[in-house]
């Protein structure tokens, strides 16, 4: 944004230069006095110049226009005695004890305007951002005007000044922004912005839980959010949902986002009040919760992002110390009692004056008393998840993939070029939560050469080295699975479902609603399941057909059954069978009529051959 504004403005004085000369300059004057030295009788002059001569005398300095006015004269005659050597030009007009009161309140009052400007532009206070020299050549430039308008600088030399310093001024922009700290430059440096470990995705990552598998991403959330706001038009009518959180609250993984106001007018009618609280959405089973914090506590969300004035959330944290650093994202989160915060994260650069920004500072906003804590990146609360932003992390990622053999590499021979595809959704492994996204070629065709998982607490970053087909390229293949207009999909989930690199995706409806659900082998989008009724059935699918292409993925039970039970879920009969004091489900939807045959033949007491997969029955032995 401000490099943007940067070139409009070296354009703009580009077109004055070179076009400003056939414009037409107002009429000039200028203040004259006599030359010291000159004596009066070694001169001839005609009575209307000694007129002028002994008008000067009197005055220390005059403006022509005056000398004009008073003596009845032209500025011709004025010119010859200028000529003559007799009176002189000043260069800027002397000021008097009453002007230099005047000039002197008005610069304390433009000095009090660059506050008030900054109230709403909130300039960084740092010398490592060109926004701050910006916001002062532009305060300099009206400053000089206002000298001019008093002292009447000659035209030339206010030409001079204004050339010189615009040029300057230009000429240091560039070198701020050439030199400052750009990857052609420091190549080594920016490769290094981020660590990231190999490791391998079947050891390293946790066996899918069917249970704690989420199901809904934000755009999903998004639409939950807005059915449930529906429900209470009272407040649906002055206040919306905010951009969606993920977060984890009591161990399981939430959408969370706060309710903003609707305008300045909602804004101006609640602020005493605050907004009324959040929206909670459970990712694993859809259930969305309004908290309604003004109908608990009295008081709602005052210092949100929708506010106005002091209530504004970044102008709030501003005044409060951190008017220095570059603000990268703001995430809502709440924590363990659901008390309302706002994550602010706030980077500086680390290469050179202003390359290479890394997160700095972490702000902790109470959004319900405007409490700002602000905090080292490694030592925020336990329970603030948001850290490090995704923009930020990619763009390190993108860094690290094309810097490592040099700039000139990266931008030519690309030998080895790596970068992240084009999407992103966070996921939980282990209890935390990551951005997970893919690595592609510098061709960036479809297929992958790994994945990437980013913590989101603590920047650590692990890549999983193995080819397989890109995001888009599985959501596109899952979009040809139902012959059915106006669909989409969510982006893909990665599971280690038996050691076997997987993708879940949704196939979602026009209205949001979900139609479809998909396992898709990462290596191969030929190999799939799809369910209409859950993700257990479409799991339970897949689990079959891995067992099917490699036998040495199931476990086989051999025993004696003890119980059987049946019961019907969502239109299929499972049946959960005991052989030897173990528990294993079978979903008649898996299985051919032979097979269900063999099981059915079977009682309580009989032997019988399984092959399981985890608690899940894939396969009949003979």
């Amino acid at each position: 944004m401000e490099f943007a504004f940067s070139l409009v403005i070296l354009a703009v004085y580009l077109i004055i230069k070179k076009y400003g000369k056939n414009i037409k300059p107002r009429a000039v004057h200028f203040t004259y006095k006599i030359k010291d030295g000159i004596n009066i009788d070694d001169l001839v002059l005609t009575d209307k110049q000694l007129l002028i001569y002994n008008y000067l005398s009197k005055k220390s300095y005059t403006y022509d226009i005056d000398i004009i006015k008073d003596l009845n004269t032209t500025k011709v005659i004025i010119n010859n005695l200028y000529e003559k050597g007799v009176i002189e030009k000043m260069s800027y007009k002397k000021l008097d004890k009453k002007e230099i009161i005047i000039l002197a309140v008005l610069f304390l009052l433009l000095i009090l305007s660059a506050f008030l400007i900054n109230y709403f532009v909130l300039v960084r206070v740092n010398l490592r951002y060109i926004g701050i020299f910006i916001f002062i050549a532009f305060y300099a430039f009206i400053g000089l005007n206002l000298v001019n308008y008093f002292m009447h600088i000659e035209i030339e030399l206010l030409k001079r000044i204004i050339v010189f310093a615009s040029s300057g001024f230009f000429v240091f922009i560039l070198i701020f922004y050439i030199f400052g700290g750009r990857p052609f430059l420091h190549a080594e440096e920016y490769s290094n912005l981020i660590e990231v470990n190999e490791e391998s995705f079947v050891e390293d990552i946790n066996t899918v839980d069917i249970d704690t598998l989420p199901i809904v991403d934000k755009s999903y959330g998004a639409k939950l959010g807005s059915l449930k706001l529906g429900e209470y038009p009272g407040i649906g009518s002055e206040f919306q949902p905010g951009d969606y959180s993920d977060i984890i609250y009591h161990g399981k993984q939430y959408l969370v986002a706060p309710l903003e106001y609707r305008g300045f007018f909602k804004w101006s009618s609640n602020n005493d009040v605050g907004t009324p609280g959040y929206i909670l959405i459970d990712k694993v089973t859809s259930e969305t919760t309004l908290v309604n914090l003004r109908e608990t506590s009295g008081e709602g969300m005052k210092f949100v992002p929708s506010a106005f004035f002091s209530q504004d959330l970044q102008r709030h944290a501003y005044y409060n110390g951190l008017n220095k650093y570059r603000l990268e994202n703001i995430f809502f989160e709440i924590d363990e009692e659901g008390n309302p915060y706002y994550v602010m994260q706030y980077s500086l650069p680390t290469i050179f004056i202003n390359g290479g920004d890394k997160i700095n500072k972490i702000a902790v906003v109470n959004a319900m008393n405007g409490e700002v804590n602000i905090y080292e990146p490694t030592e925020v609360p336990s329970w603030v998840e948001s850290v490090y932003p995704n923009g930020l992390i990619f763009e390190h990622l993108n860094y690290w993939g094309s810097l490592q053999d040099g700039w000139l590499n990266s931008v030519f021979a690309q030998r080895g070029v790596l970068q992240t595809s084009t999407g992103t959704r966070v996921i939980m492994n282990e209890g935390e939560l990551f951005y997970f996204t893919g690595l592609t070629s510098a061709g960036n065709d479809e297929s992958t050469v790994g994945f990437v998982y980013a913590n989101m607490r603590t920047k650590e970053t692990r890549l999983f080295r193995f080819s397989g087909a890109t995001e888009d390229a599985a959501m596109n293949k899952a979009l040809t699975l139902i012959p059915q207009n106006n669909i989409s999909t969510s982006f893909p989930i990665p599971l280690n479902v038996q050691d076997t690199p997987t993708y879940f995706i949704l196939i979602k409806g026009e209205d949001g609603r979900i139609l479809r659900y998909v396992f898709i082998k990462i290596q191969d989008l030929e190999f799939y399941t799809i369910a209409e009724v859950s993700k257990a059935d479409a799991y339970n699918r897949y689990l079959v057909k891995l067992n099917e292409d490699d036998d040495t993925v199931a476990t086989e039970v051999t025993g004696v059954i003890d119980s059987i039970s049946s019961y019907v879920v969502e239109g299929n009969t499972v049946y959960w069978i005991e052989v030897d004091n173990n528990l294993y489900m079978i979903n008649v939807a898996n299985f051919t009529s032979e097979q269900m045959q063999y099981f059915i033949s079977k009682d309580v007491g009989d032997s019988i051959d399984l092959f399981v997969v985890d608690y899940t029955v894939v396969d009949f032995g003979e």
